[in-house]
């Protein structure tokens, strides 16, 4: 892939196509219109409360397309033929980490998330969505320690305060036990975005969730509500 079409293909995946729909497997990260939401009714939300924008923190388009319904061994397969017309995409490696994740193949995905980071180099938007998608892989098999890594990572390249991090990093502190400092983490996030405080708020922003995730964000919530005054 020339140097020209790389950049084309990373202007559009970065300046403007950002999808609010779904990306094609990571469920969690369906959760993309918090950007917009953060910015509803900005005159209720105190200035020390507002949490920031974070572009990174939604799915990148890949120069590959899905069948519907495709299974994650047939997307791995059209993401390794992308890869060999490509094979330094970053968004490409970060699709095969993420599935391979899927298939119970860590070290494999771990190796793709790596590469990916590495070729995003100084681009720390890219950087950033790498990040924040190992995160959501590492959390899904059970590793809340790496999760919260990625996402801490993720989080101080940022530079302020992207309004993903109170809510995320609350699940694997849930998970892990630690529940007070879940429930603050998710009261941060209703202060910054407070449609996360009300039953139908979360609903909507949990709708595409996976079971596993839901679960774990649904405790937190209850635990949040009876922590209220």
């Amino acid at each position: 892939m020339s140097p020209t079409a790389f950049a084309t293909l990373r202007r559009l995946a970065l300046a403007g196509i950002l999808a609010l729909a779904a990306p094609p497997i990571a469920a969690a990260e369906r959760e993309v219109g918090a950007p917009n939401a953060a910015q509803a009714a900005p005159s209720a939300i105190a200035p020390a409360d507002r949490l920031d924008p974070d572009p990174a923190a939604m799915h990148v388009p890949l120069p590959i397309t899905f069948p519907a319904g495709a299974a994650v061994g047939e997307r791995l397969r059209l993401v390794e033929r992308g890869l060999q017309r490509y094979p330094d995409h970053p968004v490409l490696l970060r699709e095969r980490g993420y599935l391979r994740y899927r298939r119970g193949e860590v070290d494999a995905g771990e190796a793709d998330y790596a590469r990916a980071v590495q070729i995003a180099g100084a681009d720390l938007m890219m950087r950033r969505h790498v990040l924040w998608s190992q995160g959501w892989a590492r959390f899904n098999a059970g590793n809340d320690a790496g999760a919260l890594d990625a996402w801490r990572t993720a989080a101080a390249l940022h530079g302020g305060e992207p309004f993903w991090w109170p809510y995320t990093a609350a699940l694997p502190a849930w998970r892990s036990g630690r529940r007070d400092e879940a429930v603050a983490l998710f009261d941060r996030a209703v202060r910054g975005m407070p449609e996360w405080g009300t039953e139908r708020g979360f609903t909507l922003r949990t709708r595409h969730w996976p079971a596993p995730q839901f679960e774990v964000a649904r405790d937190v919530f209850g635990a949040w509500q009876a922590s209220r005054p």
